[in-house]
């Protein structure tokens, strides 16, 4: 096991921490609805949320592929660096969607409670990630998707602490949501393609 994979190792397992407890709270939501337990009212800013951190859970481990190509030393503070990075997708999961569901019951109402804390933490995880993309390389930080991408995010979170419309935490979820489909299939194609 080379020096990438051995720091993978650990960052591996804390985003399959994240993707599980997504995962399990969203068969225990479908029980709910088929009626085993208290009723549960789905809303789709909470939906569209949950598909977000999914989808972006799964790409942070593709992106960290990366880290690869570059002449990183691999020393014990870019360790705990990505470590610290993977936990804060994890907490976004967590924040996002409490374990077993628990105290939800309209899931629009949850989201609203804990949108401080949820787009707080993807604010520091956004910050993060500007330094991890700059481990990657200069061309990797300065592409123009991710000079547009950066900014919008933070936009994106601070707008949806800052109000409680649901109209516009809709439009935020949806263009949020939009974006990383697009980025993805933009630069994240295959990772030979870095």
């Amino acid at each position: 096991m080379g020096q990438f994979e051995y720091v993978m190792a650990l960052v591996s397992v804390v985003v399959g921490l994240g993707l599980t407890h997504i995962l399990s709270a969203l068969g225990v939501a479908i029980h709910r609805l088929r009626g085993h337990g208290a009723p549960i009212k789905l809303e789709a800013v909470y939906l569209l949320w949950v598909t977000s951190v999914l989808l972006l859970l799964v790409m942070f481990w593709w992106w960290e592929f990366k880290l690869q190509q570059t002449e990183i030393a691999w020393t014990f503070p870019v360790y705990l660096f990505l470590i610290t990075y993977a936990v804060t997708f994890f907490l976004v999961a967590v924040i996002l969607v409490p374990e077993r569901m628990e105290g939800l019951d309209d899931s629009f109402a949850y989201f609203l409670s804990v949108r401080h804390w949820f787009l707080g933490m993807f604010v520091l995880n956004q910050l993060i990630d500007i330094y991890d993309t700059a481990l990657k390389g200069m061309d990797w930080l300065t592409r123009p998707s991710y000079l547009l991408q950066a900014p919008v995010y933070l936009a994106i979170y601070i707008a949806g602490m800052m109000t409680k419309r649901r109209s516009l935490q809709l439009a935020l979820a949806i263009f949020f949501l939009a974006m990383n489909v697009t980025w993805i299939l933009i630069d994240a194609n295959v990772l030979g393609s870095w």
